[in-house]
């Protein structure tokens, strides 16, 4: 009994007078005691001693990502734990999304006067959750159906970042960016996507044929012109040829001639206009 009343006395002298905590590298403090009600931020890491009526809350500053996916294994929840948007057509697509982020030291003290757990599971899981599906829809609500599934949605990113950054601030949190995934139609909204991505795809084919045929019919064009041009300086060059000819002719018939005029014929000198009278 000697024994076990020793060991209780020297429990409650622990008790009483308190342990030892950490704040980890990459991490931020916040000694709070429950009595005074007096805070103090660690901003680097140590090792320090809690009174009884001491509590430490501790930050992460490295960044953290809030993954909210179709997939049950990728997402924080198991099974479909993608966000839910909204488009103008009163359609609701299912879309992957991630939102970086991370506290920064300068707004430790924020976060614990928004938060006051150090528990950032919990605070995904109960305001950056919430949060990220207002920004969303506040975003998607003012989109088309194909606005949300084609190529540009990429700067659909940007767009919830610009809505959900500015709230989370307010509370302690540094939005880093806002990753968008892949959003999902289903059923006649899908049937809907596909015909105009068929369409879009049948008015690009045209206006690449017409823009073929365009060059091939300037291409015609050119040739054509090329080949007259090249037809008639070759119809000047065989005039030419002829006539050269004609007078190369004539001058060896000169050259042949012997002086006197023809017996037969015009009575005039050859290869002149002058007549005999």
């Amino acid at each position: 009994m000697k024994i076990t009343h020793v060991l209780g006395v020297a429990l409650a002298a622990i008790a009483l007078v308190g342990c030892t905590a950490q704040v980890p590298p990459a991490s931020v403090g916040i000694k709070f005691n429950a009595t005074s009600g007096i805070s103090e931020k660690l901003v680097r890491p140590q090792v320090l001693w809690l009174g009884l009526r001491d509590h430490l809350i501790v930050y992460p500053t490295s960044v953290h990502n809030a993954t909210y996916t179709k997939r049950g294994s990728e997402g924080e929840r198991l099974g479909d734990d993608s966000i839910r948007a909204s488009t103008v057509e009163g359609s609701i697509l299912p879309v992957d999304l991630t939102v970086s982020y991370h506290v920064d030291p300068a707004n430790v003290l924020l976060a614990f006067q928004n938060f006051g757990s150090e528990d950032i599971k919990e605070i995904q899981r109960e305001f950056i959750r919430w949060t990220t599906i207002y920004a969303v829809n506040a975003v998607s609500g003012k989109k088309s159906i194909f606005d949300l599934t084609s190529k540009d949605r990429a700067t659909l990113g940007k767009d919830v970042k610009d809505v959900v950054a500015p709230i989370l601030a307010r509370w302690g949190l540094t939005v880093d960016d806002v990753f968008i995934g892949e959003v999902y139609p289903n059923g006649e909204v899908k049937i809907k996507v596909d015909e105009r991505i068929a369409m879009k795809n049948a008015l690009e084919l045209a206006r690449v044929g017409l823009q073929r045929a365009t060059i091939d019919a300037e291409t015609t064009l050119t040739n054509a012109k090329r080949d007259a041009e090249i037809n008639g300086l070759l119809a000047l060059q065989g005039e030419k040829v002829l006539e050269l000819k004609r007078l190369e002719l004539r001058r060896l018939a000169i050259e042949r001639w012997d002086g006197h005029a023809p017996m037969l014929g015009p009575n005039n000198i050859p290869f002149t206009d002058i007549e005999i009278k």
